[in-house]
């Protein structure tokens, strides 16, 4: 019998990592997308780094995804995900999340009432850690007294709200 330690498999595993700097886009700037199977984005981050030359087929279609969601010529981005590193309350809050409709918003405290909880911090926190910005609209939880937090600062979340209700 041969064992095979965790350690053993990270060469392999950075192998299949891949990630991509994506072109300027409105509004967001630049994303950082990550892939760990090359067939689905695992995360996607706001950087403030040089784009890729040369994106491969995934990338460079989570680009024009992002690219017609941002200039209002659609309300919905699909790209594959990959959801292997969120946990099962983190897929709850995002489900709940992904139903605010297009153009809407919702507060913490109505995802805690859909959700059955009253943890709103640990909600909002959810929220702040969602890997899938634009997809999951984190962008459209409110606090209860205004606008509430966001990652990548209230200038951006206001933009966002703004071009969803056809004022951008």
């Amino acid at each position: 019998m041969t064992f095979i330690s965790g350690h053993d498999k990270l060469p392999d595993m950075k192998e299949q990592l891949k990630s991509a700097v994506l072109p300027a886009l409105p509004i967001v700037g630049t994303l950082k997308l990550t892939s760990h199977d090359g067939k689905s984005i695992s995360m996607i981050d706001v950087v403030d780094e040089k784009a890729d030359r040369k994106l491969d087929p995934l990338f460079e279609k989570c680009f024009h995804e992002f690219e017609n969601y941002l200039t209002g010529k659609t309300k919905k981005i699909s790209i594959p995900l990959d959801y292997s590193n969120l946990t099962p309350f983190q897929m709850k809050v995002l489900e709940v999340m992904k139903e605010i409709p297009y153009g809407r918003a919702a507060t913490y405290k109505d995802l805690a009432i859909k959700l059955n909880s009253k943890a709103y911090q640990a909600i909002g926190s959810a929220c702040g850690r969602n890997p899938f910005l634009l997809i999951y609209p984190c962008h459209r939880v409110l606090g209860s007294k205004g606008l509430g937090g966001f990652a990548h600062g209230p200038k951006m979340k206001q933009e966002l709200l703004e071009l969803e209700k056809g004022r951008k």
